[in-house]
């Protein structure tokens, strides 16, 4: 299954009135941060009656909010011969001394050096 692009709709009433655009999109779609709303609104992700909007946007009464979140891009996970030191392993179990620093997963910002490529290797 492909991931779609997300879209929601919402009228402001009186609660959302003067207050800012991050701030009631975080809470009418708490799904994600504040911070993940204001990168929407730079890529134009964020409408307000049709056009583009700032995330420190002033609401008014009867705006219409318009926000679009893309699919997350696939993550492909690749093997890595980054060296571990390994406590124990089994066939259920692995103990590792992690090195501080070493990212645990890909993510935000990360996606490759960390102890799942390790581990994949």
């Amino acid at each position: 299954m492909i991931p779609q692009t997300k879209r929601h709709r919402f009228v402001i009433d009186e609660s959302g009135q003067g207050k800012r655009l991050d701030q009631v999109i975080s809470a009418k779609i708490p799904d994600y941060s504040r911070s993940f709303y204001q990168k929407l609104a730079k890529t134009g992700n964020i409408l307000v009656n049709g056009k583009v909007a700032k995330s420190a946007h002033k609401l008014s009464f009867g705006d219409v909010v318009v926000v679009q979140i893309p699919a997350p891009e696939p993550t492909i996970l690749q093997p890595e011969n980054i060296p571990l030191s390994i406590v124990f392993e089994d066939e259920h179990l692995i103990v590792v001394n992690k090195p501080a620093g070493l990212v645990v997963h890909p993510g935000a910002g990360v996606r490759n050096g960390t102890l799942v490529n390790a581990l994949l290797y």
